[in-house]
């Protein structure tokens, strides 16, 4: 694949889907979705928290969160369980085995340019320094927040 004329543009959009495609292949290999580890993280980070809060926090639909749960729960890696007071709440928790799939998928989110290993957080920095440079200049020269929220 000849890059070098490509355009920014189009390297940051190919380079996503390659690493999307990369990351669902070693997640499938494992028995888990993209949407399910960003459950995972979500509760090892903010810890027990109720179903329709957390449906906000990853900002998708409290039905959507609720099947990858079910498969997560099927697999032991969260549990559910409904509020003492009010019946209608669905508190979720991060189970021991929930937190060591999660070890195991973070463990392999390495990536190797030219021969050298970098961390997904290398190349995390690296891309909100790209984004951020990019809104700033978008901002500088007369577009606004609300445009710019647009597209994200």
């Amino acid at each position: 694949m000849e890059t070098s004329h490509w355009s920014t543009s189009r390297l940051l959009s190919t380079a996503a889907r390659l690493n999307e495609n990369r990351d669902n292949e070693r997640l499938r290999s494992i028995g888990v979705t993209h949407s399910g580890v960003t459950i995972l993280k979500v509760l090892a980070t903010v810890g027990t928290m109720s179903q329709v809060k957390l449906a906000r926090t990853v900002r998708v639909q409290a039905q959507t969160v609720g099947k990858a749960l079910e498969r997560l729960e099927a697999r032991e890696l969260v549990t559910r369980v409904k509020s003492d007071t009010d019946r209608r709440v669905t508190f979720v928790t991060l189970t021991d085995a929930g937190r060591l799939l999660l070890e195991e998928v973070q463990q392999g989110e390495h990536f190797t340019f030219g021969g050298e290993d970098f961390s997904e957080a290398d190349l995390r920095a690296a891309l909100v320094g790209v984004i951020n440079a990019a809104r700033d200049g978008l901002l500088a020269s007369g577009a606004s927040e609300q445009d710019l929220a647009a597209t994200a």
